[in-house]
């Protein structure tokens, strides 16, 4: 049966992470990059992390990919940003039965009021339970034994008691971060025992980042 790899990926994290650390800024440090950098092929993503640890455990398969990531709400979002977000996990269901996509409805704040005193505009939406959702993953998969390493694709320190509990059951936890051409990448420690990090470098992007504009209706990529 071999190793058991199961990769948890925070969606947001991942995304804004690869912009941070990949991406060109202008002269005021912001990134100038279109929304689409950033986004990652799940599946090449696992793979790409199943991969990373062959050399020390050869043994490894890839179980799933587990994504957690908030979800545009309808009459408060922009139409366009919640069709891309649809066409984009409609996509990612279809073709590639190994990732499984867990949403959550993104809370929003009014941002201006009506002469009736109801809200007519929101914000952007923030995302709340995501990190309670993956850590709930996590652990329940380690309780049930479904995986035996857990590759945690975040830099969330919410996410250390849920990790601390998983080592304490059993099961081994690395973490996977992206690392900036010379500069350090944040990673996620365990109070319990040392765990992995892998450190995904630019050319590690370059072969999992998905470009595609999913705000175009036909927008279809060949492969994840």
């Amino acid at each position: 049966m071999g190793t058991r790899v199961r990769v948890f990926v925070d969606y947001q994290n991942v995304y804004h992470g690869a912009r941070d650390a990949f991406g060109g800024r202008d002269s005021s440090g912001r990134v100038q990059e279109p929304p689409t950098f950033g986004h990652i092929r799940p599946a090449r993503f696992g793979l790409l992390l199943k991969q990373l640890g062959d050399s020390v455990d050869p043994e490894r398969t890839l179980e799933s990919v587990r994504l957690f990531r908030g979800e545009p709400v309808a009459g408060k979002a922009h139409p366009k940003l919640q069709a891309s977000f649809q066409r984009q996990v409609g996509i990612w269901r279809a073709l590639e039965p190994a990732v499984i996509t867990v949403t959550r409805p993104l809370r929003y704040s009014p941002s201006s009021w009506g002469p009736d005193g109801r809200p007519n505009a929101w914000d952007s939406g923030e995302e709340k339970g995501i990190d309670v959702l993956l850590a709930l993953g996590m652990v329940l998969g380690a309780e049930r034994d479904e995986y035996d390493v857990a590759v945690v694709a975040s830099g969330d320190t919410d996410l250390i008691p849920a990790i601390d509990e998983v080592v304490r059951i059993g099961k081994r936890v690395e973490n996977a971060v992206w690392k900036p051409a010379g500069g350090n990448a944040y990673s996620l420690k365990s109070t319990e025992r040392s765990i992995w990090v892998h450190r995904m470098t630019a050319k590690h992007f370059e072969w999992v980042r998905d470009d595609t504009n999913y705000s175009v209706e036909r927008s279809d990529p060949a492969s994840l």
